[in-house]
């Protein structure tokens, strides 16, 4: 009796189903990574180290579904509503994680893990300024204030203990002349701990490193048309204000200058009139004796 192509046709049908079922219930085992996702922690506790980005999970289950574990990202929970402050140790655990019926978690590693947590404390702390970077030339900070005084920091019991005082950082200040300066300050802390405010007021009062220097000038007299002019003193004595780093620079200091002029509509006589003064840049007086001058006025 002949075998027909249809009954070939169907053997071949039945064998590869065959096949499908009985791979696809073959078992093999595949490591895989699940990130650690924590829940119940106390809220007056906080977890200070011992806790790994991720876990190691060894899964066994059916060949033809074990590429659906390859394929979902993988989380794994760790319930810390039992810990208390000090070392905690935690056994990871099969429960951990949900795969579904068709797999089981073979092994976990690490097996536990040692936690190290501290009690959440709050402290009330004064604020110190410090400013970070260079400050311009030949200035200095003469003081410093912040507003509020004090900050709210809430954190591990163990590293607010070693603190009296808590700093906020501000720029340098850039400022081309002394001053007052107000800037935004940041209240530095650990990634653990936070302020409130966390960020205040920082008031700098900037002061000049400058070396005073006494100088004679000349009066220099601007001529008036019909006048003959006459002074009872034709210098001037000038104390003058120089930065530190321009103290050395002669050519600025001799561009000082003491300048007369007769105001509009003067009639003959004797005055006391004031002279202006003709200065560089960052050049300040600070005293000049006299300040006026005798002037006596006469017709041509």
């Amino acid at each position: 009796m002949g075998v027909s192509w249809r009954h070939l046709l169907l053997a071949f049908i039945m064998a590869s189903c065959l096949w499908v079922v009985i791979s696809g219930r073959e078992q093999v085992e595949i490591w895989e990574k699940a990130s650690v996702e924590l829940k119940g922690m106390p809220e007056n506790l906080t977890l200070l180290s011992g806790l790994p980005p991720e876990v190691e999970i060894r899964v066994r289950g059916p060949k033809g579904l074990i590429r659906t574990i390859t394929d979902r990202k993988l989380t794994y929970v760790l319930d810390l509503s039992k810990v208390s402050p000090g070392l905690n140790v935690l056994p990871i655990q099969a429960n951990g994680i949900r795969l579904g019926k068709a797999f089981d978690v073979v092994e976990l590693r690490p097996s536990r893990l040692t936690l190290e947590v501290d009690k959440l404390v709050q402290r009330k702390l004064p604020i110190v300024p410090r400013w970070s970077g260079e400050l311009p030339t030949d200035l200095f900070v003469e003081s410093a204030s912040v507003k509020p005084q004090f900050v709210i920091v809430r954190g591990p019991d163990s590293e607010l203990a070693a603190l009296s005082e808590v700093e906020a950082v501000t720029p340098a200040p850039n400022k081309k002349n002394p001053g007052t300066v107000t800037l935004d300050g940041t209240v530095a802390l650990s990634l653990r701990a936070k302020a409130t405010p966390a960020v205040v007021e920082v008031t700098y009062i900037l002061g000049l490193r400058s070396e005073e220097k006494t100088i004679t000038r000349n009066v220099v007299v601007i001529p008036k048309a019909g006048f003959d002019i006459k002074l009872s003193q034709s210098a001037v004595k000038l104390t003058i204000e120089v930065p530190e780093s321009l103290k050395a620079n002669s050519t600025l200091i001799e561009a000082v200058r003491v300048i007369l002029e007769l105001p509009e509509g003067i009639a003959p006589g004797e005055y006391q009139l004031p002279y202006r003064l003709e200065l560089p840049d960052r050049i300040q007086v600070v005293g000049s004796d006299p300040e006026t001058l005798t002037v006596t006025v006469s017709a041509k």
